[in-house]
């Protein structure tokens, strides 16, 4: 692919998520629908040129505007369930019209290529800005060129004009830094996303990166339309990619494939070890920035966060989900980098490294926070499920560094499924009900476990919506209960229970046979007999 289509796939695909953001989200199907699909079809044919022009199949030429006319009636008709039938048309006839551009056959192919065809537009539309990416890394010739062949020189020599060697003496000091330059560019978009995320979840970041920058942003807004733009850029960089015939390898065409290129299967350039290092050595300056902070008022007390304008509850509530999101983004991001470059250097591995270290940080954060609102208001299943997602993660950051030194990140999936298995079968032998049970039953009776800002007393509703591994802790704790009225509603909690485990005919047969059930059974029995010993006393 010739670099200006690149270039125009780079300027193309995020200006397609910024049309998709601006008349998208709260706003009615209307004129929209077509207009972005005109925006799409156009932006293919422009980065396919008149080579995506020749590819096509003459018969093939009604898709685009078969597209266009089905999306238009979204502006025309208003039947929820027959726009939707349209829309579900006009995506269909749009992607087929940009296989097409790449040479697939649809209106003259026969079945497996079209099928052959499909698949790659799937795969594409997955892998996004991947091949875009990857061939800004390298020098971006297609497969099969003048450039991807170490005789290209001998073959077709250049005439040399009158001081060009001097221009090529100037270019090649300069030429060292021409990788790093990629990296920084590939780079920006990812430490993006990560600087969102950031400022999202902590609002001492986002205060800092404000005064920095001097930006004046609503941090929700801007992570909604990010997400907008970032997915909608991603998903067209990648059709257009295949449009332009970046990927080669993925075309149902009749064609006969080309030369493959030395720098990567099937004709995809592969990422440079320099490129790569500069991504993780910027996106490990933005994680150095953001530790700081951690570590000048996290992890220093109550004091320094009062100093914030922040309690520990509005803290703890606030950018959990964001921390975990960033510790699952680094991992993979390290892994594909590693499985991208031809050739690992040790600078590549330090710094992914250092990446693994920093987030483990981040994840400490992280944990702090849960733990922060787990004290103030007690333990609930999920919060149980999010710390051993916790944990889970900062395994996967050790199995993770581990693979990289020892070249076998490839097996990074494999090594995390049987992780999880193990983490599911831990699960399954504490009991998440039980503990939070226990836990909580432990808090109401001992306020002394609750911290000064936190709420005291029991969650007796959510505590009855607990399974029957919950009953033996209720049963052994209930009558040490301060307050009356828990007593009170946990009494007819259990005197249910005890019905159905007697009644239910669902439950008293022997396939029904449960061991969490026979022990919340025998619980049970044993609390209405010491109800009825104090009634005879």
């Amino acid at each position: 692919m010739p670099r200006s289509s690149i270039r125009r796939i780079v300027l193309l695909a995020p200006a397609g998520g910024i049309l998709v953001d601006v008349v998208g989200p709260g706003n009615a199907l209307g004129v929209n629908a077509p207009l972005v699909v005109v925006a799409l079809l156009a932006a293919a044919f422009a980065v396919a040129g008149r080579g995506g022009l020749g590819r096509m199949d003459p018969a093939d030429a009604w898709l685009a505007p078969a597209a266009v006319a089905f999306a238009g009636m979204a502006a025309v008709r208003t039947d929820a369930w027959l726009v939707a039938a349209d829309l579900w048309f006009a995506m269909l006839l749009a992607l087929g019209a940009i296989g097409t551009l790449a040479g697939g056959r649809i209106t003259r192919g026969v079945v497996p290529r079209v099928l052959e065809l499909s698949i790659g537009l799937v795969a594409v539309t997955i892998g996004g800005a991947i091949a875009v990416l990857s061939a800004l890394a390298t020098r971006g010739e297609p497969a099969g060129s003048a450039a991807a062949h170490p005789d290209a020189k001998a073959a077709s020599p250049a005439p040399t004009a009158p001081g060009s060697a001097g221009s090529r003496l100037r270019l090649g000091r300069l030429r060292p830094l021409v990788p790093v330059l990629r990296g920084l560019l590939v780079a920006i978009p990812i430490v993006a996303v990560f600087s969102v995320l950031f400022a999202s979840a902590d609002a001492v970041f986002a205060r800092f990166a404000g005064d920095l920058l001097a930006w004046q942003v609503d941090l929700e807004d801007a992570v909604q339309r990010s997400m907008v733009v970032g997915s909608v850029a991603w998903v067209w960089a990648g059709l257009f990619a295949f449009s332009g015939g970046l990927l080669p390898t993925l075309v149902g065409s009749e064609a006969a494939p080309g030369p493959r290129s030395p720098r990567g299967e099937g004709g995809v350039p592969r990422l440079g070890s320099v490129e790569a290092s500069t991504i993780l050595v910027v996106l490990d300056l933005l994680f150095v920035a953001f530790v700081a902070l951690q570590v000048a008022y996290l992890f220093g007390g109550r004091d320094t966060l009062a100093t914030a304008g922040l309690t520990y509850a509005d803290y703890a509530r606030r950018g959990f989900f964001e921390l975990v999101a960033v510790a699952v983004l680094a991992v993979a991001l390290a892994v594909a980098l590693d499985l991208a470059v031809g050739r690992r250097s040790r600078v590549q591995l330090g710094v992914s490294l250092a990446l693994l270290t920093l987030t483990a940080v981040v994840l400490v954060s992280a944990f702090v926070r849960l733990r922060l609102y787990q004290d103030a208001y007690g333990w609930t299943e999920l919060r149980f499920l999010v710390v051993v997602a916790i944990g889970w993660l900062a395994a996967a950051l050790a199995i993770v560094a581990g693979l990289l030194l020892t070249r076998r990140a490839v097996w990074t999936l494999h090594v995390l499924g049987v992780l999880l298995l193990v983490t599911i079968g831990g699960m399954n032998v504490v009991g998440p009900q039980a503990f939070v049970a226990e836990r909580n039953l432990e808090r109401a009776i001992d306020p002394s476990l609750v911290p000064p800002d936190g709420r005291t007393g029991l969650d007796v509703p959510y505590l009855s919506t607990l399974g029957d591994e919950a009953v033996p802790a209720v049963v052994a704790a209930i009558d040490r209960l301060p307050d009356a009225a828990d007593r009170a509603w946990l009494s007819r909690f259990l005197q249910g229970r005890a019905a159905d485990l007697r009644e239910r005919p669902d439950l008293l047969g022997w396939p029904a046979w449960n061991l969490s059930r026979e022990r919340a059974r025998q619980a049970v029995a044993a609390w209405e007999a010491r109800g009825a010993d104090a009634l005879v006393r």
